[in-house]
């Protein structure tokens, strides 16, 4: 849209040519699906942004930052000419950053930009795996130091933002485990193939986020599992080195065998299932992050690659750091 394209060409020989009475109702036809594309309203034309918003700037007439969020895209939409249906909120953020993530097209954004409060805005970015050596860069050791004086882990509650669980491996009993600790915040939620009774005294939290994924990739929702089962096996990597318990006898096929357990197999996990057929969008792992802030966790495990963003410019640096500053 917008190109001029300009094409070469010969002209051809003379000669005669009939357009038969089938060739007109084609190029009718032609016309009136090219004529209805370009009267497609803008709003159809959308990608999913995050929004970075002036806590401070709230008028004291909302009662919260949700309805003042809800506010200003509704306002936003109704100046750039969008009926209220475009206006899609996917999630509203108030612990890890303060604004929100939604569907927005370029009049809708431009329009938004004007709003009391508004600081910056991104456009949603995929997010990659990664994992790491944390024991060795940490440089624990099992025999003296910080490792063993914590207890491993010990009353500590870690929330891992990643893939999910696979709650019936052994690294997720709760034998030997405390009870969960009051400051406990979050929740069980069930789903498919997932049900709040595999939650335990080690695995005390899991929740999912899909919205962002669902926005970007409407395709492919139908081979994701709404839930925080993991059926990609990162999450349960990560969560199993993170916080696993102590699980005896085990085994690679025979080899290695040894007791297997994680860097605090006596913290407490808690799992925010963000990623999706491999992949992730920003806007679903910082509601992730959000949530496990809210929440109460101690500890926050990423194991995310994010690419090449100015530390200002990355809505999961802010969030992170935010959460580094709530403790």
């Amino acid at each position: 849209a917008g190109r001029e394209v300009t094409m070469a060409h010969s002209s051809p020989p003379l000669r005669s040519w009939r357009i038969s009475s089938s060739s007109s109702s084609f190029t009718a036809a032609v016309v009136v699906v090219v004529l209805h594309l370009l009267l497609l309203p803008v709003s159809a034309n959308t990608a999913t942004y995050i929004v970075h918003m002036d806590k401070s700037a709230m008028p004291s007439a909302f009662v919260d930052h949700h309805a003042w969020y809800a506010s200003t895209l509704s306002s936003a939409g109704g100046a750039a000419g969008l009926s209220s249906a475009s206006h899609q909120m996917l999630y509203a953020y108030d612990h890890a950053m303060h604004g929100f993530s939604a569907r927005l097209s370029a009049p809708h954004l431009e329009q938004l930009k004007s709003s009391p409060g508004f600081l910056s805005a991104y456009g949603d970015f995929p997010v990659k795996p990664h994992t790491t050596h944390t024991p060795e860069f940490l440089g624990l050791n099992p025999a003296a130091g910080v490792w063993p004086a914590s207890h491993y882990g010990e009353g500590a509650i870690i929330g891992v933002v990643d893939s999910g669980v696979w709650p019936e491996s052994r690294s997720y009993g709760d034998e030997g485990m405390p009870e969960v600790p009051s400051r406990w915040r979050g929740a069980c939620e069930g789903g498919v193939n997932f049900t709040s009774a595999m939650c335990n005294r080690k695995l005390i939290g899991a929740r999912y986020y899909d919205k962002g994924f669902r926005a970007k990739y409407p395709d492919l929702v139908n081979l994701i599992v709404g839930s925080a089962r993991d059926t990609d096996g990162h999450g349960t990597l990560t969560s199993s080195i993170a916080a696993g318990n102590y699980v005896p006898g085990a085994s690679y096929h025979g080899y290695g065998a040894g007791t297997a357990k994680g860097v605090a197999p006596r913290a407490h996990l808690a799992v925010y299932k963000v990623m999706w057929t491999g992949t992730s969008s920003a806007s679903d792992v910082l509601a992730g992050i959000d949530q496990a802030v809210a929440d109460g966790v101690d500890v926050l495990s990423v194991s995310f690659g994010l690419g090449s963003f100015a530390l200002h410019q990355n809505p999961l640096a802010i969030a992170s750091f935010a959460a580094m500053e709530k403790g």
